[in-house]
């Protein structure tokens, strides 16, 4: 039924940009989805396609279906294709058939808000025990450097909820910023947001609209909560209130007991990310491209887009 919903019964439904499967005979050994993602270049509509689910019959070899699944993906109408789950067999797949490992936006950033906390998170897989026996001092010790490190509620701008009407104003002033851009209307956008908030996985979604004095969109947040590592969906800042911005994300997920917050790669923000003690790291999950026209292949190799985890395909339960 979620196969359905995503790949046959999403806003975006183009039957001329179908899913595949690959045969033997009568019997099914691989499936790769496809997904229609309107998006602008410069102003101009442009075809784009998200694509996810490669997999292949593991009772025995079919080393060669993957890649002719694949092949049949890239070769559609489309102008653009984007995965950003992938994995290194995935990766050197679309590489040797023209696409792009995008470096930019294969690395994350960690903002740790419980250090000491997180470090026990960390450790408790391989030693419970003493984990558990260091959790008061390690509450105490994050209790400290909260205050230390200034994680107290920010006024710069105000905080609102975030509905689509408000996003959507949002994503449109963002998109004028950027040579590239995903296309949505208020349907849709209710749509991947429901969606996204039905990904139980990572904890609950959180999400606020943040306003500057003169009443205008300073930026918003989208992201998990947990105890632990709280994962980012989505984060804009308008030019200017880029640190304001994220001392309101980092606080509003400090406030509610995370212990790190992690999110991937945003080019506009990541100077604002590294002054606000932020770590870069590369991780073996990655985001892979492939456009006919080199131009936009370029302007998101250098990070000249809006293309957050909503733009691909992180948001779905899949992942």
């Amino acid at each position: 039924a979620y196969f359905h919903q995503i790949f046959f019964a999403n806003p975006w439904f183009d039957p001329q940009l179908p899913s595949w499967v690959a045969h033997e005979g009568s019997r099914i050994v691989g499936f790769i989805g496809v997904l229609a993602r309107p998006m602008r270049y410069r102003g101009r509509p442009l075809r784009a396609a998200v694509v996810s689910q490669l997999m292949v019959d593991q009772e025995r070899p079919h080393g060669t279906a993957a890649a002719l699944l694949l092949r049949k993906a890239l070769a559609g109408p489309q102008a653009l294709t984007i995965s950003d789950g992938a994995n290194d067999a995935s990766r050197r797949m679309w590489e040797a058939l023209g696409g792009l490992n995008s470096a930019l936006y294969s690395l994350q950033w960690r903002r740790l808000l419980r250090p000491a906390q997180y470090a026990l998170e960390r450790l408790a897989g391989r030693a419970r025990a003493a984990a558990l026996l260091a959790k008061p001092i390690a509450v105490i010790a994050d209790a400290y450097g909260a205050q230390r490190r200034t994680l107290r509620r920010p006024v710069a701008l105000r905080e609102e909820p975030l509905d689509a009407a408000a996003l959507l104003d949002g994503l449109r002033g963002a998109a004028a910023c950027v040579a590239v851009a995903a296309e949505y209307d208020c349907a849709s956008l209710e749509w991947i947001l429901a969606q996204a908030r039905a990904k139980r996985r990572h904890g609950e979604l959180q999400s606020a609209l943040l306003r500057a004095p003169d009443g205008e969109i300073g930026g918003w947040f989208l992201y998990y909560l947990n105890g632990g590592t709280s994962r980012v969906l989505q984060v804009h800042a308008r030019e200017g209130s880029e640190h304001a911005v994220l001392d309101h994300l980092f606080h509003h997920a400090w406030a509610r007991g995370a212990a790190a917050l992690e999110g991937r790669m945003e080019p506009r923000l990541a100077r604002a990310l590294g002054e606000r003690h932020s770590l870069f790291l590369s991780t073996s999950v990655y985001a892979l491209l492939h456009a006919r026209d080199p131009e936009v292949l370029a302007a998101l190799a250098r990070g000249d887009a809006f293309f957050s985890r909503l733009e691909g395909e992180w948001w779905m339960r899949f992942i």
